[in-house]
């Protein structure tokens, strides 16, 4: 429960969030923006790939 609360609190704290030299008037902005969100997508994707094998070898070691 502790990592939850420590994960959520740096998720939604403002500070973490915030970083210098970004500049979103760039020609490259939205792509680099983009390219970032299928990025964590993409592990986000695999890593429910590797539970779900996980949950399933289990399944089947188990009968």
């Amino acid at each position: 429960m502790r990592i939850q609360i420590a994960v959520l609190t740096g998720l939604l704290s403002t500070g973490v969030q915030a970083h210098p030299g970004h500049d979103h008037q760039s020609i490259m902005s939205d792509p680099i923006h983009l390219l970032t969100a299928l990025a964590i997508a993409g592990v986000a994707l695999v890593g429910f790939v590797v539970l779900r094998n996980r949950r399933n070898k289990n399944k089947i070691e188990e009968k």
